[in-house]
């Protein structure tokens, strides 16, 4: 399931607009998912991925280890407050969406006739 990208944002090339995904994203030293996976998951040509990450590259935000992946940077600059809260409320946004998810993959579970050895 590719993720969203607003409309609002049409007139900024689609890497760009993965790279602020991206950085929403941040984890100190965390790993990104690989450039295949995440061109599954926007539904892009991995070219567009690098290209984002690239970007992220750029501005110090991450490195690559050959063989082992892209990482996010262990030490970064403080951010500033403002995008730190842009950051929490995209990842709360984010945890709802997953809580929303398994509650409907319970309720269809709760649905489902029970078989006899249950």
């Amino acid at each position: 399931m590719a993720e969203e990208l607003t409309d609002a944002d049409n007139a900024r090339p689609v890497y760009l607009r993965i790279a602020d995904a991206l950085r929403q994203r941040y984890t100190p030293g965390g790993q990104l998912p690989s450039t295949p996976k995440l061109a599954e998951e926007w539904g892009v040509a991995r070219e567009t991925i690098r290209a984002a990450i690239d970007v992220l590259r750029t501005d110090e935000l991450v490195t690559s280890s050959p063989g082992r992946g892209v990482f996010y940077a262990a030490d970064r600059a403080p951010a500033d407050p403002a995008n730190d809260i842009g950051q929490v409320v995209a990842r709360l946004d984010e945890v709802l969406n997953r809580l929303d998810s398994i509650e409907n993959r319970l309720s269809l579970l709760e649905s489902e006739p029970r078989k006899a050895s249950d």
